[in-house]
C-alpha cells in the first residue's frame, strides 16, 4: 500500500513509515559529516609520524623522574626552559630552581643567573630557604637569598661542575627536634629526590661553627664535596645549576609516595643512615636486664618526683639510666646510650627526637602533659610507629599537672585538645610550661607493660 497524504477537515498527517525513513537519512548524513574531519586528522597524524617519527608525550621535556644514559638521576624544574622558577605552593616550604649557569655572590647572598632571552626588566626572586615558612618567629632569623637574571660584572673565583643545594641552618636550629624536623630530614628527602648520587655541593646560610662541628659526620653523608659556609665565604662561586630550599613531607616524615626516585626512601632508611654514621667502633653490650633510659628535663615539663619514678622503674626490674643530652653532647654518645636501650621514657619534648636511634621493637613511652596529646602524636607518636617501635602513651591526669591548683578544671579538660590554641598564644606557653608529678602506682602499671615488651625484644634478639 503506497503511503500518501490525504486532506480532510483535520490537520494534515504523514504516514509513520515515511518519517522513519527520512530520520535515518538525516542521521547517516550527520555521521558522515562528523567522520570526515576525524579521518582527515587521523590520516595526517599517521603521515607525519611516518615522516618525522613519534611525537613526545611531553614536548617541554619536563618529567617527574628521568635518568641519564649512565643511570644517574637528573632533576628538572617545573619550567626547565626558564632561568629561574620558584614553587611557593606548599604550606611548610618554598623551593626555587636555577636552571642555567650562575654566579653566587656570598657577600650579598645573591645568585646571578644566565638569561638567554635577555628579558627586561631582569627577573628577581627572593626566598627564605628554611622549611617552616608558616611560623614567622622561626623565619625571622633566616637569611634571605636573592635570585636574579641581572648581570654580575665579576669573574668566577671558584668554578664547580656539580650543582648546588642552597639552604639555611637557621630558624629554630640548636633545638634537636628542629635540627632534624627542619634540617636533616628535609635534607635527606631533597638529596635523595634530586641528587641520589650525592654529587651536589651544599651551600649553607646561617651556618654556625657548633652546628658544623656537632653534625659534621652526618652532613658528610649527603655530599661528596666540601661544604660552603656562605656566612664566612667572600669569593664568588659558579655552578651549572641549583636548587634553593629544602623539601619537607611534614613533621618528622619521609613519605615514599611523594618522592621522584623509583626506589623511594622511608624514615627507616633515614634512621639506618644515622646508625651507620655513628656506629663506627661500637660494640653492642651484653645485657641481662632490660635497659630503660629516662630522658630528663631541667626546664619545663619536668618530672617533679623523678627520683621516686626511677626507684619504681628499678623495682619493676629495669636497669635504669638517667640521661639529659645538651647541645654540646656528642652525637656518638647519644647513639651509644640510646641504641643499646630497650625502653626510652620521657615527657613530651625535644629529647624524644632521639627515638631515631632506637632499634625496631624497642619501646618509646611518651608522658603527655594536659592538652598536648595532639602535639605528642604529630611530633613523636607517628614517628615511633614508622620506626617500628612499641609505642606507649601516658596521658597525665589533671591532678598530676602543676596547673591543677592554678586554673579552673574547664581549662584543663584533657579532651579539649584545641583549648591551648584558643584566644592567643599565651595559652600555648601555659600548657607547654607545666610540670608533672606522676602517680607512682598508676605509672608503675605502664612501666610493667613496657618491661614485658622489652623482655620480648631481648628474647627475639637472643634467638
Amino acid at each position: 500500500m503506497m503511503a500518501r497524504n490525504f486532506t480532510s477537515t483535520h490537520t494534515s498527517v504523514t504516514i509513520p513509515e515515511t518519517s522513519h525513513i527520512m530520520n535515518k537519512k538525516r542521521q547517516s548524513k550527520t555521521l558522515t559529516i562528523c567522520l570526515i574531519p576525524l579521518l582527515f586528522f587521523l590520516s595526517l597524524d599517521i603521515i607525519l609520524t611516518l615522516i618525522f617519527g613519534s611525537f613526545e608525550r611531553n614536548p617541554t621535556g619536563t618529567q617527574d623522574f628521568d635518568t641519564e644514559e649512565n643511570g644517574k638521576q637528573k632533576w628538572e624544574s617545573p619550567e626547565p626552559t626558564w632561568s629561574i622558577t620558584c614553587d611557593r605552593s606548599h604550606f611548610e616550604y618554598d623551593v626555587c630552581y636555577i636552571n642555567r649557569p650562575f654566579i653566587l655572590d656570598p657577600v650579598t647572598t645573591t645568585s646571578f643567573s644566565v638569561d638567554p632571552t635577555n628579558s627586561t626588566p631582569s627577573l628577581v626572586e627572593r626566598i627564605l630557604p628554611y622549611p617552616r615558612k608558616w611560623q614567622h618567629n622561626a623565619m625571622e632569623s633566616v637569611k634571605e637569598v636573592t635570585l636574579t637574571t641581572a648581570p654580575l660584572y665579576s669573574p668566577c673565583a671558584v668554578t664547580h661542575t656539580a650543582p648546588a643545594l642552597v639552604f639555611s641552618a637557621g630558624g629554630f636550629t640548636s633545638n634537636v627536634f628542629h635540627d632534624f624536623n627542619e634540617g636533616f630530614i628535609p635534607l635527606f628527602v631533597t638529596v635523595n629526590s634530586f641528587f641520589n648520587d650525592q654529587d651536589v655541593i651544599l651551600a649553607i646560610v646561617n651556618c654556625s661553627d657548633w652546628w658544623l662541628n656537632k653534625y659534621g659526620k652526618l652532613i658528610a653523608r649527603f655530599t661528596h664535596h666540601a661544604v660552603i659556609n656562605l656566612d664566612k665565604e667572600t669569593s664568588t662561586h659558579c655552578f651549572p645549576s641549583a636548587i634553593v630550599g629544602l623539601t619537607s613531607h611534614g613533621p618528622m616524615t619521609v613519605d615514599p609516595t611523594l618522592q621522584r626516585d623509583p626506589n623511594p626512601k622511608t624514615v627507616i632508611d633515614f634512621s639506618a643512615m644515622l646508625i651507620t654514621t655513628y656506629s663506627h667502633g661500637y660494640a653492642f653490650p651484653t645485657q641481662r636486664r632490660p635497659k630503660m633510659v629516662l630522658m630528663s628535663r631541667s626546664h619545663y615539663r619536668v618530672i617533679l618526683n623523678q627520683d621516686k619514678v626511677l626507684k619504681v622503674a628499678e623495682d619493676v626490674g629495669f636497669n635504669v639510666v638517667e640521661f639529659e643530652p645538651t647541645r654540646e653532647t656528642p652525637m656518638e654518645e647519644i647513639f651509644r646510650v640510646l641504641h643499646s636501650s630497650h625502653v626510652m621514657v620521657g615527657v613530651h619534648g625535644a629529647g624524644l627526637t632521639n627515638e631515631l636511634f632506637l632499634r625496631p621493637g624497642s619501646v618509646l613511652m611518651q608522658i603527655v602533659p594536659i592538652r598536648l596529646s595532639w602535639l605528642g602524636d604529630i611530633c613523636y607518636g607517628k614517628l615511633a610507629i614508622r620506626l617500628r617501635l612499641e609505642y606507649i602513651v601516658y596521658d597525665i591526669a589533671i591532678e598530676e599537672s602543676s596547673l591543677a591548683n592554678e586554673h579552673p578544671k574547664e581549662m584543663l579538660d584533657p579532651n579539649d585538645q584545641g583549648g591551648m590554641l584558643k584566644s592567643d598564644w599565651s595559652n600555648w606557653n601555659m600548657y607547654m610550661n607545666q610540670n608533672v608529678t606522676l602517680n607512682l602506682a598508676r605509672f608503675k602499671r605502664y612501666l610493667e607493660r613496657a618491661y614485658e615488651k622489652a623482655k620480648v625484644l631481648i628474647q627475639k634478639e637472643s634467638s
